[in-house]
């Protein structure tokens, strides 16, 4: 099994509630005191498992190193585990790559001049950007066509908002970042404002955003580029957040969806965790508690959500929890 491919025959997460809303799968602790629900869709998203495949299918030619353009997904167990087993390696620039190189491009995209950079540089650029970004930077380039100035809600700092401003600035267009209601405040009056969204973003605060810039344009167009599997996961930690007593969400400090999850989940007041892996879980938290919610990021193995699973299976038990 690769590191990107969901194996089914080996998943231990099956079993889905029969509640009413999102699906969770369901499970007991071994004497059945406290309910275990993990979110459907916890763990790699597609995006990222293509961008994984990509990488460990280019490191199957031993004629060259296989590299990626910063640390494939922002999860450091997948990344040493790259590194270990398929001598996969990272570059903060593609000027750093080894002559002859593949050089693998994350899920989030990057400007296109560093795919046209590293080409000319002699290396194969293999492009594991996810299908829906490329389709945000395509609709951010159309709204500059159609004489929008463009605004990418989002988190300034994060390599896919940074790639989609490179290609409104190539398109001719300028790409500003709004991302509190400060930097709405600080936009002067203007004729027409398109609006694309951070792939995962919260659907709720990239509305109130958006809201905002309303009375400042004469014309405003919104395109909702937020993935359609980002909505889920929100609607799971929805779920999750009305009903469970506490919640972890596992995934990397470093990751922005596992991040925004943390503050859906615990928006209705249950203690929420975010965590990369079982050593820092702390049993104190379930002290007292019947019925745990998991969600994890987009960029978290399943494989480390199960062995959390089957640690609270085994250790959460009547006068423990």
């Amino acid at each position: 099994m690769s590191l990107g491919s969901k194996d089914k025959s080996n998943r231990q997460l099956a079993n889905r509630s029969n509640r009413e809303g999102p699906l969770t799968n369901r499970f007991e602790s071994r004497d059945g005191s406290v309910v275990i629900d993990v979110a459907e869709s916890a763990g790699y998203c597609w995006g990222v498992e293509r961008a994984i495949d990509l990488a460990v299918e280019s490191a199957g030619d031993t004629s060259r190193p296989t590299v990626t353009h910063g640390e494939l997904i922002h999860n450091s167990y997948t990344v040493d585990k790259l590194r270990q087993e398929y001598d996969i390696t990272h570059v903060s620039n593609h000027s750093e790559a080894p002559d002859g190189s593949a050089l693998v491009i994350r899920a989030h995209g990057v400007p296109p001049a560093v795919k046209r950079e590293a080409a000319a540089q002699g290396l194969t650029v293999i492009d594991g950007t996810c299908p829906l970004v490329d389709i945000i930077h395509r609709k951010a380039v159309q709204l500059v066509k159609e004489g929008y100035e463009v605004f990418v809600i989002g988190q300034a700092s994060h390599p896919e908002i940074i790639g989609i401003l490179a290609s409104v600035e190539e398109a001719g267009g300028k790409g500003t970042v709004l991302e509190t209601d400060e930097d709405v405040a600080n936009v002067p009056p203007l004729k027409k404002a398109g609006i694309v969204i951070q792939s995962t973003l919260i659907a709720e605060k990239a509305g109130k955003i958006a809201a905002q810039l309303v009375p400042k344009s004469r014309e405003v167009k919104v395109v909702n580029t937020i993935c359609h599997v980002t909505t889920e996961r929100q609607e799971e930690a929805d779920h999750l957040a009305a009903t469970a007593d506490v919640i972890l969400v596992v995934g990397s400090q470093h990751s922005s969806n596992s991040r925004k999850l943390k503050e859906v989940c615990g928006k209705d007041g249950a203690p929420t965790y975010q965590i990369e892996g079982l050593a820092d879980l702390d049993m104190g938290w379930f002290v007292g508690k019947r019925h745990v919610g998991i969600h994890a990021g987009a960029s978290t193995p399943r494989e480390i959500i199960e062995q959390i699973v089957a640690h609270l299976q085994e250790h959460l038990v009547q006068g423990a929890a």
